[in-house]
């Protein structure tokens, strides 16, 4: 079979007038469900309207060639509109205020309904009822129609629509700064970004972050590189300041600078206490304390008269070491989102480094531990041990001292306490660090050990040198108790243990002073000294009588009584106050450790035999005081 069409009949469009393509509003709805399809119902609606705002601009234009009338043009616009196909029907109520000159438009106010909406019909048919207005084409023309013949930026909104399940299409003309004064949203949809130029802009912003991405990937591996190659924290920041030509300040958290790069001595200064003054917390009291700084976990953003700070924490295992920052001039507003994923990394940098730092310290200050363990243990010549001690940094062949902390804080668990011993060990390392004195220090029977090789340390100074030790260990540690025991001056490294069963002894006496050295036990330290173990529980058991019965509670409370007692001279107010006894509850164990010791405790000869006994046993680890 053969078919052939041949039109040729041709009716020329006269010049002046437009061609008519006859479309069904079937066909509209097809049109308008597949850009549903591609893009969505709000950039439907956007589309729709400046669709119908273009017909209606045109239509006023078309009207205005043949009337000027303000008027007449508003009473024949809904006509126009019915001649289009797009409605059936129109009701149009029009308040219009015009100019003295009668030629401007000075107010207008219209409420309309539109009968035989094409777009609420062809909605329903294709998607169903909607929560909103649907006639987005009768709006945008209705909008350009009327904002064409004004010259007012006139606004149409439907407030009712047969697409939603009401009864009529009803909406409301005026002008955009009116419907502003009345909360209402004034915003055109034909002012809205046309969705070419968003692709176009989406597209730039893909490129950008896709060559930031890169960007992001090669400073990384640029950085894990370095890092790999062994540089140095000042090296890195060196590296980082010529990739970002912006000045970094790398500062521990009290803000004591670390590195920097991009700034002056000077600058880096100034900073640094700016940031001090910034963050430090005013003091209640006039006690003198180190100024505190708040720890943050997260990036933070810092403006002063001074500077603008990008800053991000430094951690190393879960805790805060310091802070890495970006430096901008004061007050700048610009989005830091692109320098702060940079900054991160380089602060996980930071971290490796001070990380790989940390663990080359402490595995040379552990060994350094064994090494003392060694000493004290007696099984090295004094030849190798001045050998390995030049390996360490330390001359031990000067006169040296042992000290022993003795240290308590409340703990639930083992893993607490195990963890609180290393903290207290690591703080002790950076302590000693920081004053840069070459010391051995270790971990001993739940004591710290410390042989600190200085001549120096006279009996006159070592207070002067043990107390801001003590003092800032207790402001870092707040709940725990701590005490000292310093032995005698050593002089040969070969005789260490002996000093430290001296600082053992003196730690067993500090109780009550928190710090005692073995000169200060006078005759209690001879006598301890002289290995004499044996005698010393003799002459106890022979002087303490069933006092000495460490088994019994109640003989060890009245023990206690009788040591506090003369260790405060037998004063009473203080013995009753150190005990939290009443006074005649202190008398009456007093007449009951005089009757079971049958002794005078006002004797000054007996109770100083007795004090020594005491203080004997206590520095054996014998008796144990509270």
């Amino acid at each position: 079979m053969h078919i052939v069409v041949d039109e040729v009949s041709i009716n020329p469009i006269t010049k002046g007038h437009e061609r008519v393509v006859s479309t069904p509003s079937a066909s509209l709805g097809i049109l308008r469900h597949q850009l549903v399809k591609h893009i969505g119902f709000e950039r439907l609606k956007s589309f729709l309207f400046s669709f119908g705002w273009e017909n209606g601009v045109k239509d006023a234009k078309k009207a205005m060639k043949e009337h000027t009338s303000v008027p007449y043009l508003i009473k024949h616009g809904p006509l126009y509109h019915k001649e289009n196909g797009q409605i059936t029907g129109v009701k149009h109520i029009c308040h219009l205020t015009m100019c003295e000159d009668n030629q401007h438009v000075k107010s207008l106010y219209s409420e309309g309904i539109w009968y035989g909406s094409y777009e609420a019909e062809e909605h329903i048919r294709l998607h169903g009822y909607s929560d909103t207005p649907q006639c987005h084409t009768l709006v945008g023309y209705a909008s350009g129609y009327m904002t064409t013949i004004t010259g007012v930026s006139l606004l149409v909104k439907e407030t009712c629509c047969v697409a939603k399940g009401d009864a009529e299409c009803k909406w409301t003309i005026q002008s955009q700064e009116q419907w502003e004064m009345e909360g209402e949203d004034a915003h055109s949809p034909y002012e809205e970004t046309p969705i070419v130029k968003e692709l176009a802009y989406t597209y730039e912003q893909l490129l950008d972050q896709r060559n930031f991405v890169t960007k992001l990937a090669e400073f990384q591996s640029k950085l894990t590189e370095e890092i790999s190659g062994g540089s140095s924290l000042e090296e890195i920041t060196e590296l980082v300041y010529d990739h970002m030509k912006i000045p970094i300040v790398i500062e521990s958290i009290d803000f004591y600078q670390m590195s920097s790069a991009g700034l002056s001595p000077d600058e880096c200064g100034e900073l640094t206490d700016d940031m001090k003054q910034y963050f430090s917390f005013p003091m209640n009291d006039k006690e003198e304390k180190p100024p505190t700084y708040p720890l943050f976990f997260q990036k933070r953003i810092v403006h002063t008269e001074k500077q603008t700070r990008l800053m991000a924490p430094i951690l190393v295992q879960k805790k805060i070491q310091g802070y890495c920052s970006f430096v901008y001039e004061p007050m700048i507003d610009n989005s830091h989102e692109s320098d702060y994923l940079l900054l991160e990394r380089f602060a996980n940098a930071a971290s490796l480094i001070l990380l790989n730092e940390k663990t080359r310290f402490e595995s040379l200050e552990r060994m350094k531990g064994s090494f003392l363990e060694r000493i004290l243990e007696g099984e090295t010549s004094k030849a190798e041990i001045i050998k390995r001690g030049k390996y360490t940094g330390i001359d031990l062949t000067q006169s040296y001292f042992l000290v022993m902390i003795d240290f308590s804080i409340g703990t639930e668990s083992f893993e607490e306490e195990f963890q609180l011993q290393e903290d207290i060990y690591e703080w002790m390392i950076q302590y000693f660090s920081e004053k840069k004195k070459s010391v051995l220090i270790n971990m001993r029977d739940h004591h710290l050990i410390i042989l600190i090789p200085d001549a120096a340390l006279s009996y006159e100074h070592h207070e002067t040198f043990f107390r801001p030790l003590m003092k800032t260990l207790r402001a870092d540690f707040p709940n725990g108790e701590f005490t000292i025991g310093l032995s005698n001056q050593g002089n040969e490294i070969t005789s260490a243990h002996q000093h430290y069963e001296e600082a053992l002894v003196s730690l067993r006496l500090s109780s009550k002073e928190n710090m005692m050295s073995f000169k200060q036990l006078g005759i209690v330290g001879v006598l301890i000294n002289s290995k004499n173990t044996a005698g010393v529980k003799t002459i106890a058991k022979q002087e303490l009588g069933s006092l000495y019965d460490l088994s019994d509670s109640k003989m060890v409370d009245l023990l206690q009584t009788l040591y506090v007692f003369l260790l405060n001279g037998g004063k009473l107010e203080q013995t009753t106050a150190d005990l939290n006894l009443s006074m005649s509850g202190l008398r009456h164990r007093i007449r009951k450790i005089e009757h079971t010791l049958d002794k005078d405790l006002r004797n000054p000869q007996e109770t100083h035999q007795l004090f020594l006994i005491m203080q004997s046993l206590i520095a054996l680890g014998e008796l144990k005081m509270n």
